[in-house]
C-alpha cells in the first residue's frame, strides 16, 4: 500500500461541493477531472513525454534470416513479437535475448542490434535491405520520393522457413524534451508477455495507426498521441524490471522521489538546496550522495535540467517571447538564460525557436 493510501486510511478523503479532498489538497474534481494531479513522481514523469512523430512498421521474416539494425540518435523503438520467435543480439555487454510471440522489446536511443533466426545467422544491413526492397517503390509517377508510398511499404525477407512476424512503432523524439524516463533507460528492456497482456489495446493502436498512416503524414497529432499511450504503458511496465537505471532507481528512493516530484510540480520555483533538503527529509550530504547515486546528477543540476527542458517546450510549442520564457524559467536575465540554455543543448533559445518555426511552416495544413 502506498504512503498516500496509508495516510488516507488514518485521515479519510472528504467530498466538498464536487471536490474530492485529502486534507486541503484537491485529488479529483467532478466538475473538471483534469484538476487531478498524482503525487507520485513517476506519474509526473510519464506526463512529460513528448514525441514529434510516430511511424508504424511491419515485417515478415522467414528463417533463416538476419538483419543488422541501427536507428538515428533521435529514434526510440518498440518492437512486438506478433508471431513466432527469434533472437535479438546487442553489442557487449548486453546479452542476447530470446524474443518470443507475445513479448515486447523497448529499445532506447543508439541501440545497435541484430534480429536473427536461428542465432548467428549472417545479417544484412537494414539500410541495404531498405535500398533493395523499399526504395524502388517509394517514388511517384514523376520520379519524386513519396512519404505516403514509403509508409505503405512492408518488409518481407528471409529464406522461406518458419515465420517471424514483427510489428513496431518507430518514435521520433527531441532528446532534450523526451523526459527522464526515456533518457534514463539503461538499455534494451524485454517485457515478457506484455503484448499478450495488452492484446486488445495493441491491436486497436495499430489499427488506428494504419488509418492515420493513410493520411500520408508521420506528424499527425492522433498518431503521436497513440504512440505516446503505448510508450507510457510500456515504460510503466518497465518499472517492474530489475536494474532499470538511474532515474528509475531514483524513483525507488523515497527521498529522491520526493524531490523529483516537487521540482516537476513547480519547476519555476526558486529552489535552493535547503528547500530540497526539507522536501527530501534527509541531510544535505545524504541528499547529494543519494541523488548522484540514483539519478546521476546533483539535485541542483536536476532542477536546471527540468527548467531548461520546460523552456525548450515553450520555445517550440508556444508563442511566448524569450523574455517571458526567461522569467518563467526563473532566470534573472535573458543573457543568463541564453548562456545556460546553450550550455545545456548546444543551441541558443533563438535558434531553437527559429528551427521550430521553420518546421511548422513546412507542415501540411
Amino acid at each position: 500500500m502506498s504512503q498516500l493510501a496509508n495516510a488516507i486510511a488514518q485521515d479519510p478523503i472528504t467530498l466538498d461541493q464536487g471536490l474530492f479532498k485529502y486534507r486541503d489538497e484537491v485529488l479529483w474534481s467532478l466538475s473538471n477531472p483534469a484538476r487531478y494531479l498524482p503525487s507520485e513522481a513517476f506519474d509526473l514523469l510519464l506526463r512529460s513525454i513528448r514525441l514529434s512523430a510516430a511511424v508504424p512498421g511491419h515485417a515478415n521474416l522467414t528463417a533463416p534470416f538476419g538483419v543488422d539494425v541501427r536507428y538515428g540518435a533521435d529514434t526510440f523503438v518498440i518492437y512486438e513479437a506478433y508471431r513466432g520467435q527469434c533472437v535479438v543480439s546487442f553489442d557487449a555487454p548486453v546479452e542476447p535475448m530470446n524474443f518470443c510471440q507475445g513479448d515486447m522489446l523497448v529499445l532506447p536511443f543508439h541501440t545497435h542490434h541484430r534480429i536473427m533466426a536461428p542465432d548467428h545467422t549472417p545479417c544484412i544491413d537494414i539500410r541495404d535491405l531498405m535500398a533493395a526492397q523499399v526504395e524502388p517503390h517509394v517514388t511517384d509517377s514523376q520520379g519524386h520520393p513519396s512519404l505516403g508510398l514509403l509508409l505503405d511499404q512492408q518488409v518481407n525477407y528471409g529464406g522461406g522457413g518458419e515465420l517471424f512476424e514483427l510489428r513496431m512503432v518507430i518514435m521520433f523524439v527531441d532528446k532534450q524534451t523526451s523526459g527522464a524516463l526515456i533518457n534514463g533507460l539503461p538499455g534494451p528492456m524485454l517485457l515478457k508477455g506484455f503484448a499478450d497482456k495488452h492484446r486488445s489495446f495493441l491491436n486497436a493502436i495499430h489499427d488506428e495507426l494504419d488509418v492515420q498512416r493513410g493520411s500520408r503524414s508521420v506528424t499527425q497529432p492522433a498518431a503521436i498521441r497513440l504512440a505516446e499511450a503505448l510508450l507510457t504503458i510500456a515504460l510503466k511496465e518497465a518499472t517492474s524490471q530489475p536494474d532499470t537505471g538511474p532515474i528509475y532507481n531514483g524513483l525507488a528512493d523515497p527521498a529522491v522521489a520526493r524531490v523529483i516530484s516537487a521540482v516537476l510540480k513547480e519547476p519555476q520555483k526558486d529552489w535552493g538546496l535547503q528547500d530540497l533538503v526539507e522536501v527530501a527529509h534527509v541531510c544535505r550530504s545524504a541528499l547529494n550522495s543519494r541523488f548522484m547515486a540514483s539519478v546521476g546528477m546533483s539535485p541542483r543540476h536536476f532542477v536546471s535540467h527540468v527548467r531548461l527542458a520546460r523552456a525548450s517546450e515553450m520555445l517550440t510549442e508556444t508563442t511566448l517571447s524569450i523574455a517571458s520564457i526567461t522569467e518563467r524559467s526563473n532566470y534573472s536575465s535573458e543573457a543568463a538564460f541564453n548562456r545556460a540554455f546553450r550550455k545545456w543543448c548546444g543551441l541558443t533559445p533563438g535558434a531553437v525557436r527559429a528551427a521550430a518555426t521553420s518546421v511548422s511552416k513546412l507542415a501540411p495544413s
